[in-house]
């Protein structure tokens, strides 16, 4: 009987020490697929705010070139002689002492 025992206790063993190795890879496994997984969610998120700053980077740079063709409208419409020129052709407007023409067709009703 001492040898039946002898294996038995072997095989309990054995099943144990296999029972712990399985549960320690598992564990291992688990881990490094969590691991992965943060990975991955993380390398997307920073793909989308990459995308996302290229996008506000694009609009910066529209902003920048509007705002110079602004500055320069306003550069050219403070010019004394530029709102002269202006006001002459679309107002019709004269200076004091000046005489407006106006050239009339022949046909003209």
């Amino acid at each position: 009987m001492r040898g039946w025992a002898k294996a038995k206790s072997l095989v309990q063993r054995v099943s144990t020490d296999r029972h712990r190795r399985l549960v320690v890879v598992g564990s291992v496994v688990l881990l490094f697929l969590t691991i992965a997984a943060v990975f991955v969610s993380r390398q997307l998120a920073i793909g989308g705010l990459r995308r996302e700053l290229a996008d506000v980077n694009a609009q910066q740079a529209q902003a920048s070139a509007r705002q110079k063709e602004l500055r320069a409208d306003v550069a050219s419409t403070s010019d004394p002689k530029t709102l002269e020129a202006e006001a002459r052709r679309r107002l019709g407007l004269v200076r004091s002492g000046e005489e407006k023409v106006f050239f009339v067709e022949e046909n003209s009703p």
